[in-house]
């Protein structure tokens, strides 16, 4: 989208200026102010429309001058998140009396139910982005948690279905509502937050003597502070210093008291700080400080303050619920924990705070994670989701439903296919990934992790760079094929790679064929609750000659037999420029950028750099990034 845009974001029942974690405000001010600023920085025309709460409330602005509107709707005085409905209309006619908008994108069900009829009546898109799904969180109620109303539930459902687009936060919450409320899934979209890296980053004071461990959330049941509290009691003295800093949520006053006085009955009182709400600058101060961060929530849409966590160097442990499992990247920027018995948590927080190296590495990679997506990619992306040419044929529609790619190595999924993995994601698609080995037998790259490259650590590693490439692409399910091992590889006269003389008895290219053919099957069905709509893997020469491509090919076309399904070999031009491909996925922003996005996790095997982005394998070679992936119908 290159023309600047007037654009509205509504944040109906909580003000973009308010400081998360007092009354209703929390992630998704930041969300909100985070993409506001983006959009106005790109040069577009932003107005934050929120209802006023007082006589002074009439304009404001943000700290990336980002116009803020109060308008009128009810009482000018605070009112109870359940009575607003009642006001929806008077806030619509208020957005009626302003110049219209291009683009209209409501943040909670509450704002879309008001600035829906606003935007069909003006005939501008209208996206919605729900924060958290009704139907999810009465699934997974704290205890002393209310339900959401049904007419909560039925008011979200018809906005997915009328909306142009919604956008969720994380893989989980698209799913959510695809499972809820049953829309057209092309029109289910995920937008992942970013991490304000300007405000949260490492800090450069020592560690303290005494770890620190940090809760920043608002007090109520969801949040599970108790947990911590619980916790905490269990741990041999001298304890970590505990830190819960957030305001109380409104009609949670009961639950704030029992957890201050479960803190005295523990004789916790010398350990335990409680804070009021943070500032954001006062937040990301406290990062900084903590050891550790401490999510412990039944459910969150995604977790923006374990992201903001890792942007500081801080790893986090949590529950890993909903989108959490993508917001925390498990050993790689924090720890996901399977239970929420005290115990375990316990035991969890024992085993870091003892391991200091531990520790100092997962930091380092937590940073690395937190660094990776800021708001000005968000907001971009925002836009290339409502482009008129999204609306084009889908090219990845002949995979179907269900495709299953074939992949030897980490890797290969996002250099070959991962803007097609991405832009299947995207579609509402379900693609699924089996990885044949580790890549254990892999060459490094030169640098700080080249000290991993013939050493038992580099296998888990690669699993970690490969988890944290497919969150990059969507959240693609992926799984190994077993404990193949990875062949090695020689490069030949004529250019191609052929097998290394030292391939362990366990390499994937000395599997018996029917073997792996199974094993493909088993892990197919797993992974896809049933038969695939298609197969995708790599031709019969394997690329570049690679002999776990070449056995991974020929598995490919068996299991495409065995199901009757159509198989596509992937076209690689960097290795034949002269090779005649059948389809073309063309990458747009989005799906481009999350293709280099996953290929940059692969960290111990390629650099990405450049625009437009050039990426430099281990053995030095050089290529561009294809903004075309295509593919050859075999069969």
């Amino acid at each position: 989208m290159e023309e600047n845009r007037r654009i509205a974001l509504v944040s109906l029942h909580t003000s973009p200026l308010d400081a998360p974690g007092t009354g209703d405000a929390g992630g998704m001010n930041v969300v909100v102010v985070g993409l506001a600023d983006a959009l106005t920085a790109a040069g577009h025309d932003v107005e934050l429309l929120t209802r006023a709460r007082s006589a002074a409330e009439t304009e404001g602005r943000t700290a990336g001058g980002t116009l803020v509107r109060f308008l009128e709707a009810g009482p000018r005085a605070s009112v109870a998140k359940g009575e607003l409905p009642a006001h929806l209309g008077q806030f619509g006619e208020r957005m009626r009396e302003l110049e219209p908008f291009d683009l209209v994108h409501s943040h909670y069900w509450l704002s879309g139910a008001a600035a829906l009829p606003v935007a069909e009546e003006w005939g501008v898109p209208h996206v919605q982005s729900l924060h958290t799904v009704a139907a999810l969180k009465n699934a997974h109620l704290a205890p002393g948690d209310r339900p959401e109303p049904a007419s909560r539930v039925a008011a979200e459902r018809m906005l997915v279905h009328a909306s142009e687009l919604t956008l969720a936060l994380s893989a989980a919450e698209r799913a959510a509502v695809l499972d809820a409320y049953a829309p057209p899934g092309e029109r289910v979209r995920v937008l992942a937050p970013g991490a304000d890296t300007s405000l949260f980053h490492p800090g450069t004071a020592a560690p303290a003597a005494r770890p620190t461990l940090l809760v920043l959330a608002r007090i109520q049941p969801l949040k599970g502070v108790d947990l911590v509290v619980e916790t905490l009691a269990l741990l041999p003295a001298p304890r970590p210093r505990l830190v819960i800093a957030g305001g109380i949520s409104p009609g949670h006053d009961d639950y704030a008291a029992t957890l201050r006085r479960r803190v005295h009955e523990l004789g916790l009182d010398d350990d335990v700080t409680f804070l009021p709400a943070q500032t954001r600058p006062e937040a990301a101060e406290l990062l900084r400080e903590a050891t550790l961060l401490l999510v412990p929530s039944f459910s969150e849409t995604f977790g923006l303050v374990a992201l903001e966590a890792a942007a500081s160097g801080t790893p986090v442990v949590t529950t890993g619920a909903g989108g959490l499992a993508e917001s925390v990247v498990d050993g790689v920027s924090g720890v996901h924990v399977g239970s929420r018995r005290p115990e375990d948590w316990a035991e969890a927080l024992g085993r870091l705070l003892s391991d200091e190296a531990r520790l100092g590495r997962l930091g380092a990679t937590a940073l690395q994670h937190g660094r990776a997506r800021d708001w000005a990619a968000v907001a971009t992306e925002l836009l290339v989701e409502v482009e008129v040419d999204s609306l084009e044929p889908d090219p990845t529609a002949v995979f179907g439903d269900r495709p299953l790619f074939l992949h030897a190595h980490p890797d290969d999924e996002s250099i070959s296919t991962g803007g097609t993995l991405a832009a299947l994601v995207a579609a509402g698609r379900h693609p699924v990934l089996l990885t044949g080995t580790r890549g254990e037998r892999g060459e490094v790259v030169p640098g700080e992790l080249h000290h991993l490259e013939g050493t038992p650590e580099l296998a888990p590693h690669r699993e970690g760079e490969l988890e944290r490439a497919l969150l990059e692409l969507g959240g693609v399910p992926q799984a190994f094929l077993g404990t193949y091992s990875d062949s090695g590889m020689e490069w030949g006269d004529d250019g191609f790679a052929r097998a290394a003389d030292d391939a362990p008895a366990a390499a994937l290219s000395l599997a018996p064929l029917e073997t792996v053919v199974d094993a493909v099957i088993t892990g197919a069905e797993r992974l896809a609750g049933g038969a695939p709509t298609s197969v995708v893997s790599y031709d019969g020469l394997g690329g570049y000659g690679h002999p776990d491509h070449v056995r991974m090919h020929d598995a490919a076309r068996e299991v495409a037999r065995h199901y009757g399904v159509p198989f596509f070999a992937i076209v690689e031009p960097r290795v034949d420029g002269s090779a005649i491909a059948d389809i073309a996925v063309p990458l747009r922003g989005v799906s481009l950028r999350r293709k280099v996005a996953a290929m940059a996790a692969h960290a111990t095997q390629l650099t990405v750099a450049g625009d437009p982005p050039r990426f430099t394998l281990s053995g030095g070679q050089t290529h561009e990034v294809a903004d075309v992936e295509r593919y050859r119908f075999v069969g």
